[in-house]
């Protein structure tokens, strides 16, 4: 029984130094121990070894500090594309009900929305843009590259929106601006609602 428990105390203190000297090692990751070879582009721009971020001394110190960066800017993208979503949605429907039931009182209060909704839009496409690089990139299928390739759709939408937008309002009386506006916003919104659902994927 004793020889017993040495060798399960002897496994325990294994364990708890291992672990221990394994938290100390991943504090003093490097960046060249898990920067992943098949960066995306934009992010071996601003990421890589060379990248804009680390010569201008704005990266944390260590890879894990990285991660950890990541992770909250991509949970407060998330936060913020959800109430996005909820602006995107109720500017539709005012912008509806004043084409079908000319209410041009909402107006104002649609063309605010618009502008608020644009640079949470943006805010939020920022906090993806310049987070970190990821522990590593899968190849082939994933709902994340669904989630990349459907967010240039919405991107693009999100900035002829403003546009589309502009013209309907100087033309109140022409069937064609509002037409084209409520097509663009139409792609617009349901991209980015299924590019939000995808995050909710495994």
């Amino acid at each position: 029984m004793d020889s017993t428990r040495c060798i399960r105390l002897k496994i325990i203190l294994f364990i708890v130094l291992t672990s221990i000297v394994f938290t100390n090692d991943l504090d003093n990751y490097t960046i060249s121990d898990s920067l992943p070879s098949n960066m995306p582009f934009a992010k071996n721009i601003l990421w890589g070894q060379k990248g804009v971020i680390r010569k201008m001394n704005l990266a944390p110190k260590s890879r894990v500090k990285e991660l950890q960066l990541r992770s909250e800017m991509l949970q407060l993208h998330q936060k913020l594309g959800l109430l996005n979503l909820g602006l995107m949605g109720t500017q539709m429907y005012l912008g509806k009900k004043m084409y079908n039931e000319e209410h041009r009182d909402y107006g104002n209060v649609h063309r605010y929305l618009g502008y608020t909704s644009f640079s949470i839009y943006m805010t939020t496409a920022g906090l993806q843009f310049f987070a970190p690089p990821a522990f590593r990139y899968t190849k082939g299928y994933s709902s994340m590259k669904v989630h990349k390739y459907l967010s240039y759709i919405h991107f693009i939408g999100m900035v002829l929106t403003p546009i589309s937008g502009y013209y309907t309002a100087q033309f109140p009386n022409d069937d064609k601006p509002y037409k084209m506006h409520r097509n663009i916003v139409g792609l617009t919104f349901s991209s980015y609602t299924l590019a939000f659902l995808i995050t909710l994927l495994p």
